[in-house]
C-alpha cells in the first residue's frame, strides 16, 4: 500500500469508526505516512478485509499492527503450502545456468511474491505428484491392464443350465418347490442346503437313471 491507499482506507474506516483518523492536518499528514510504512507490504483489498474482520471480533480502534498481524498469517499459511519449485524454462528471460543472475532472482522473487499477495495459488506437493506414473490416458490403462489380465487369467467356461443338482429341473415331492427352486424344511420352510430325496429319486424316475 502507499499514501493513496491508506489515504483511501482510512476513509472508509472513518465512516464506522471516527476515533481511528486525526482531525488535525499534522496528525492527518503523520498518521497516513506511519500507516502507509507500516502496510507497505499489505495489498489495499486485504486490509480493507482485515478491517472489517478486527471490527467483527473486536470493539477497539483498528491501528496497522491488527491488519500486519493477519497478514503475516496469510503469508505465513500460503508459503507453507507452496513447495518452492521454480522452472526457469518457464521463463524465456532465465538463464537455468546462471542461479545468481539478475534476471534469475527478479523471476524467483515476483513468483514468490505472486503466491503472497495471493495472485497465484501456492503450488502444493500434490499438484507435482498426483500424475506421477500416469503417462498413460486412463481408458488405454485400462484397456491393456484387462487384456494382459485376459491373456494370464484365462475364465474357464462354465456349464450352460441351471447351477446346482440336476434334480432342481424337477418339483420336490416333498416340500413342493417348484423347478429350479431350492428346497425346504416342511415345518419351519428353511432353505436347505441339499435336495429331499423324495425329489432325488423324482428325477430318475423321470430320466431313467439307475441309482
Amino acid at each position: 500500500m502507499d499514501t493513496n491507499d491508506v489515504i483511501r482506507l482510512l476513509g472508509e474506516i472513518s465512516l464506522v469508526d471516527d476515533r481511528v483518523v486525526k482531525t488535525d492536518t499534522a496528525e492527518q499528514r503523520a498518521q497516513v505516512h506511519m500507516w502507509a510504512a507500516a502496510l507497505r507490504d499489505v495489498p489495499l483489498d486485504f486490509a480493507g478485509e482485515a478491517v472489517g474482520r478486527h471490527y467483527a471480533g473486536s470493539a477497539w480502534p483498528v491501528m496497522p499492527k491488527d491488519i500486519t498481524a493477519r497478514w503475516r498469517d496469510t503469508v505465513r499459511e500460503r508459503m507453507s503450502r507452496q513447495v518452492g519449485t521454480f522452472e526457469p524454462a518457464h521463463h524465456p528471460d532465465v538463464d537455468p545456468d546462471d542461479q545468481y543472475g539478475n534476471a534469475y532472482v527478479a523471476a524467483l522473487r515476483a513468483g514468490r511474491s505472486a503466491v503472497m499477495t495471493g495472485a497465484d495459488a501456492p503450488r502444493e506437493l500434490r499438484e507435482l505428484v498426483g500424475r506421477v506414473g500416469r503417462t498413460v490416458e486412463r481408458a488405454e490403462a485400462t484397456e491393456g491392464y484387462l487384456a494382459a489380465k485376459a491373456a494370464l487369467f484365462p475364465k474357464a467356461d462354465k456349464p450352460a443350465g441351471p447351477a446346482g443338482p440336476p434334480e432342481l429341473a424337477v418339483e420336490c415331492p416333498a416340500c413342493e418347490a417348484g423347478p429350479n427352486r431350492p428346497c425346504q424344511s416342511v415345518q419351519r420352510g428353511r432353505v436347505l442346503s441339499g435336495t429331499h430325496g423324495s425329489r432325488r429319486d423324482a428325477y430318475a424316475a423321470q430320466h431313467g437313471v439307475v441309482a
